[in-house]
């Protein structure tokens, strides 16, 4: 079996001094190092002897070699042992390390249990404080309608009302407070149509306020455009007259020329002897044949000395 540690590897173990390994605080694990220093030493010794035995010659060196064999199995036995003896503290350790594991977990789980059932038990006092105030809280308006439950029973005994028992009256009492929500009920929902129809009737009224409004700018816009259009036609219409009435002067102008026109005409004819035509229409060559004929009698009057040119 292979040894943990030989001489070849060149390591070695920590020397730990006998008066530490006497105190009661030394661990399991320092006292096996300590025996595995012992076996390092001892295998040490044993390689060393094999090489000075193989070197020496004479005839111990069979017996020597013999109990040197005995000797190296037997610490190969204790070796067996002390690798035995670490695996099974090494088990132990573990052990004690899932020990110490599921102990801390059952101590966290048991304080967590603990804390609910704290937390548990500070809500059933507080429930149960909750139903003492609630049930002192009974008991006093118990208290207090025992004078009301004592009224009831005088009515029924008096028998005036018609009732055979207190029960009658507390069923016709939530009669009366049924048929009483009932008609607050539609008091509340005709209250509420009534609201809606005011609301309406407001806003409709707003709304016609705003149309008649709306109307009656309108009508004061068409007003003033109509009194505008009014005034313009009328304008219109007295420059229209004037337009007739200069057109009329200026016919009747135009006549006036024609006519003297026509007469200074006629006149030339009578007193020219140009031959000239005696219906002459046009305008124009009427005077202008009056322009000849004036010519002409002011170039005679002229050669006659009665006037000068």
């Amino acid at each position: 079996m292979e040894r943990p540690h030989t001489a070849q590897s060149g390591q070695q173990l920590p020397k730990i001094a006998p008066s530490q390994l006497l105190l009661p605080e030394v661990t399991p694990a320092t006292r096996l190092l300590e025996k595995r220093r012992q076996q390092f030493e001892a295998d040490e010794a044993l390689e060393a002897a094999k090489q000075q035995y193989a070197t020496q010659a004479g005839g111990g060196a069979y017996a020597r070699e013999v109990a040197f064999r005995q000797r190296e199995e037997a610490l190969k036995r204790r070796d067996l042992e002390l690798q035995e003896s670490l695996l099974r503290f090494t088990r132990f350790l573990q052990d004690n390390d899932a020990k110490r594991a599921k102990a801390n977990r059952r101590a966290a789980d048991e304080a967590r249990l603990r804390g609910e059932r704290e937390a548990e038990i500070a809500q059933l006092h507080g429930e149960a404080e909750a139903c003492k105030v609630q049930r002192e809280g009974m008991a006093a308006a118990l208290a207090r309608v025992a004078k009301y439950q004592q009224y009831l029973q005088s009515v029924v005994e008096a028998g005036e009302a018609g009732f055979q028992e207190a029960g009658d009256i507390l069923a016709r009492h939530a009669t009366l407070l049924a048929a009483n929500a009932d008609l607050r009920q539609q008091q509340a929902s005709c209250a509420a149509e009534a609201e809606r129809v005011r609301g309406a009737t407001a806003a409709y009224a707003k709304a016609m306020a705003s149309e008649i409004l709306g109307l009656n700018n309108r009508l004061a816009a068409l007003k003033k455009e109509s009194e505008a259009a009014a005034a313009e036609a009328a304008a219109q219409e007295a420059a229209a007259e004037y337009g007739r009435r200069a057109a009329a002067d200026r016919q009747l102008e135009l006549s006036q020329v024609l006519a003297a026109a026509g007469n200074l005409y006629q006149r030339c004819l009578q007193r020219s002897r140009v031959a000239r035509p005696r219906n002459e229409a046009s305008p124009l060559a009427q005077l202008e044949a009056v322009a000849h004929c004036v010519g002409d009698l002011r170039a005679a009057l002229a050669q006659a000395g009665l006037i000068q040119v």
